[in-house]
């Protein structure tokens, strides 16, 4: 397994990676690895993700940027853009996708279409979307990937919100085309809406065993769109009504594996779920538990976009610096202040 320093909590802001190859360890979630693919992630947010790279790795690592990309993900002109890191050192590839960037790309993005309806090279169906922002952002991924210098490099693959979605389309597609065995790719996502349906689920879990969902709280993005309800379940008197997904249903989007539930805040320490209960991929005794009011989701955005204890995107416009501070979760609700929790400040 790559070891993780802890001291680096302690002594700086940087996290150390040090060198090895993937094992059987790396199956299990790692929160300091999340942490630091959190940076990360909330790097491709900025025009330039060199500070949050700097601030994640310590120099020794001899971390590079290689690739930056931004192409027309829509007729909007909405992008779909993140960037490549190489580490020869540790002989380590590690690609990162944006999340959602305007208010019109949030739309386009069919979270609350009512199935997926593209096929992904046979392994189920997916979002239209995201397929389409898939394919223009693929050739990137696989020119790092069929690099002479790097060739079997292992594979970090990461991203929040829509970057999430992209990155859960890349990985099992670097398996699918061969360009690297299932052991050799890692992916962590936050905030991933459902990228595909049920067979594209299962498709998924084979080919990416080493994959970690994590989501915070009452997270709205992870519940859309909305899978099939299993009907034939009654919620318990007093509960809020919900009912778990259909685990046999392919009509709507289903997860795939592995969620990490964060129930309450994500400071240092909090507690976590590793959500291995049924159904399958849809644990009902974690994220999807909770029913999701579609006529207030204020609360459900701001904990979208808070992973860590820091706001993602303005975290990483800020170059991942640590002495930024972030508003508390609002007290407000309504559609003014829905509105104002997508959004945020626009950069």
């Amino acid at each position: 397994m790559k070891t993780y320093s802890l001291l680096a909590f302690l002594l700086s802001t940087q996290l150390i990676w040090v060198s090895a190859v993937f094992t059987s360890e790396d199956a299990q979630y790692n929160e300091t690895e999340a942490r630091m693919l959190l940076n990360l992630a909330a790097g491709a947010y900025a025009s330039d993700a060199t500070a949050c790279v700097q601030r994640t790795f310590s120099s020794n690592e001899n971390q590079m940027i290689i690739s930056q990309f931004s192409v027309k993900c829509d007729f909007f002109g909405n992008p779909c853009a993140g960037y490549i890191i190489v580490s020869e050192v540790l002989q380590q590839i590690t690609v990162v996708f944006r999340g959602t960037k305007t208010n019109s790309q949030l739309l386009l993005e069919g979270w609350t279409t009512l199935k997926p309806s593209a096929d992904f090279y046979g392994i189920g169906l997916v979002n239209t979307y995201f397929k389409k922002g898939h394919e223009k952002t693929w050739d990137y991924v696989a020119s790092a990937l069929n690099h002479t210098n790097y060739l079997n490099y292992d594979v970090y693959v990461t991203g929040h919100s829509l970057g999430g979605a992209l990155a859960a389309l890349a990985a099992p597609r670097i398996v699918h085309e061969g360009l690297r065995q299932s052991q050799q790719v890692k992916i962590i996502t936050f905030g991933e809406p459902r990228v595909g349906n049920l067979d594209f689920s299962h498709g998924y879990d084979q080919l990416v065993p080493y994959s970690f969902r994590v989501t915070h709280a009452i997270d709205v993005v992870p519940h859309l769109p909305a899978c099939v309800k299993d009907l034939s379940y009654t919620p318990p008197a007093g509960s809020d009504g919900s009912k778990p997904c259909d685990p046999t249903s392919t009509n709507g989007g289903y997860h795939h594996a592995m969620e990490i539930w964060y129930p309450g805040n994500m400071t240092q320490g909090s507690q976590y779920m590793v959500c291995t209960g049924l159904p399958r991929d849809e644990d009902f005794s974690c994220s999807d538990a909770p029913k999701v009011d579609l006529n207030d989701t204020t609360l459900g955005v701001w904990d979208h976009r808070n992973y860590f204890g820091v706001e993602v995107p303005d975290f990483g416009k800020g170059g991942c610096d640590p002495s930024m501070t972030f508003a508390g979760p609002p007290t407000k609700t309504g559609i003014g202040a829905l509105v104002s929790s997508v959004l945020g400040k626009r950069k």
